[in-house]
């Protein structure tokens, strides 16, 4: 029941907190499965509907439709992206000097009138931190992937949208030495990005260039 689902489950989960049921207890995106339960409760409650929520369907269903994923390491708690707050960029990356191999890309839409689905980037958040890096740094508009198979090899790749949704920046940096491994992670990266937008963004033309 496609109505029911966005009514009584995607609207109190995904709604911002100026709305009077959203989801409380948030941090940096994260909420307990506790707070899931509730926020459903309190909305069903409202509406004098009768029925049960089985918290574990829903979280599962959530996850299949990569609007949130389950935290590492923390049992019970979930991320959703379009929760994660506001960070500047140079907050969040700043420049390593044990980094000394840098390469880049940017996809941009090639009509002025154009823009990737905004939505998208929070599709692309929650994939890149299941297959990717399970413990990669997030916010509203950024994610920084790593990988490390030893300190000497480790890579980070930073994917940056912006504000008007019109580019994506690619950046992946390394050890001197991990060259090989950097445009490794840079591939995976893009070919990642490319299957959400091909999913979720259709028809958007975009290029990629240096």
């Amino acid at each position: 029941d496609i109505p029911f689902l966005c009514m009584f489950i995607l609207g109190p989960l995904m709604a911002p907190e100026n709305f009077p049921y959203h989801l409380e207890g948030k941090q940096d995106g994260m909420v307990k499965k506790e707070d899931i339960l509730h926020v459903l409760e309190a909305f069903r409650s409202s509406h004098n509907k009768p029925f049960t929520f089985s918290i574990d369907t829903i979280s599962g269903l959530l996850q299949a439709l990569e609007l949130m994923f389950a935290v590492e390491g923390r049992e019970g708690v979930f991320l959703f992206p379009c929760h994660l707050p506001i960070k500047k960029l140079i907050d969040m990356w700043r420049i390593d000097p044990r980094m000394a191999v840098y390469v880049g890309r940017q996809a941009c839409c090639i009509c002025c009138t154009s823009i990737f689905s905004p939505g998208a980037f929070g599709l692309f958040q929650c994939r890149a931190s299941v297959r990717l890096d399970k413990q990669a740094q997030l916010w509203q508009n950024g994610i920084i992937v790593g990988r490390a198979e030893t300190v000497q090899s480790h890579v980070q790749c930073l994917v940056y949208m912006s504000k008007s949704f019109e580019a994506v920046d690619f950046v992946c940096c390394s050890a001197k030495g991990s060259e090989i491994n950097c445009m490794s992670l840079l591939r995976d990266v893009m070919a990642l990005w490319k299957d959400v937008i091909n999913e979720h963004s259709a028809g958007t033309e975009y290029e990629v260039g240096y």
